[in-house]
């Protein structure tokens, strides 16, 4: 009967061991898994690494900026447009009305990793024309998401209507499911027969 005290001291010695291994292993590993998450009530930071020269962004990207909250979304296209619907807690700055409407949200856009400039349509300029601009304005970590409109909608992430920007991180959460699955992919492809120009590119 002595045996089994001993047997029994053993096991439980070589258990504390290997979880012991196992959590040394886990904390040194940098795709190691997360064993506890600290009860808050902000999206835990992002992993994305963003360029300093600016440049294009990669939909993946731009969703995880959009889940952690540290990303502004200026959409390009016309107040009509930004109206029928618009990624969720964007801001509308439509190229042509920019010197007049750029001081009004100047303020909102401190702060932030990276300003994201989108529009509609794979051969949209007006992104581009929207980043341009705000650079000039001594705007920094400015980026283009390419077709985002489109793009942001075909991979069913959190979306409005209307003509104020809503509060992105009230249903951040709700979306993170949907954010991490388009982080997930290599790569998100055009969806076909949604390529649909923006009715304000020609300004």
């Amino acid at each position: 009967m002595r045996l089994v005290p001993k047997i029994l001291g053993q096991s439980l010695g070589l258990l504390a061991l290997s979880a012991l291994c196992a959590f040394a292993v886990n904390a040194a590993r940098p795709d190691g898994l997360p064993l506890a998450q600290a009860a808050k009530s902000e999206p835990a930071p992002s992993a994305v690494q963003l360029a300093p020269a600016g440049g294009e962004i990669a939909l993946k990207d731009a969703a995880m900026l959009f889940l952690s909250g540290r990303a502004v979304f200026l959409d390009a296209r016309s107040q009509y447009e930004f109206e029928l619907g618009h990624i969720q807690g964007a801001i509308n700055l439509p190229v042509r009305s920019f010197a007049s409407d750029f001081q009004d949200i100047k303020s909102r856009l401190a702060g932030k990793d990276a300003v994201i400039a989108y529009c509609d349509g794979p051969e949209c300029p007006l992104s581009h024309a929207l980043a341009k601009h705000l650079i000039e304005a001594g705007v920094k970590n400015v980026y283009v998401l390419v077709n985002g409109w489109t793009l942001w909608q075909a991979e069913k992430l959190p979306v409005a209507k209307g003509r104020a920007a809503q509060s992105a991180p009230a249903t951040q959460a709700a979306a993170s499911q949907t954010a991490k699955a388009v982080a997930a992919k290599p790569g998100a492809a055009k969806p076909k027969g949604q390529e649909k120009l923006c009715t304000d590119c020609t300004n």
